[in-house]
């Protein structure tokens, strides 16, 4: 069982890496923070970075969430709660990132933030992005995992 949860770890930060080298490539033009964060091959560190660990952490916090709700395999509660938790996330670390600790993207700050935290100043379509990246990321996790799984046990009954 180790094992297993150690392969999901696994893809969890190789293809939370990968959403976020793609998600900042495709948006480089729109981050430019008040504060300087360095780049890797003209693509800012601080989104690569929070979006890998971000992606991560919400997959493992996630997963942990299921196994103690005791959802069922194919229960559509499942996808809800990773939606409900990843959007509540993007909210909370947005705020304290903009109001607490002034991290601010100044490359979108002419665009109006959520109203109720006065935070994610983007484009509506960079807004939706921020909420779709963490449930997506984590359906293409667990479809890889259970694909492999099932190749796991094809290739066991064949033995």
């Amino acid at each position: 069982m180790r094992a297993q949860e150690n392969h999901s770890l696994t893809s969890a930060v190789v293809i939370a890496l990968a959403c976020a080298v793609t998600w900042v490539f495709l948006t480089q033009s729109l981050y430019d923070y008040n504060m300087g964060f360095g780049e890797i091959l003209n693509l800012n560190i601080f989104p690569l970075l929070a979006w890998t660990g971000g992606l991560t952490l919400g997959y493992i916090i996630a997963e942990a969430s299921i196994k103690k709700l005791k959802l069922a395999p194919y229960s559509l509660y499942r996808p809800a709660v990773v939606v409900i938790l990843y959007a509540a996330s993007v909210i909370i670390l947005e705020t304290i990132g903009y109001h607490l600790l002034g991290i601010q993207n100044i490359g979108t700050s002419q665009y109006s933030g959520i109203a109720f935290c006065d935070c994610l100043h983007a484009p509506l379509w960079m807004q939706a992005g921020y909420f779709a990246l963490g449930p997506l990321h984590w359906l293409v996790v667990r479809t890889i995992i259970h694909l492999r799984q099932r190749s796991v046990d094809q290739a066991s009954s064949q033995i």
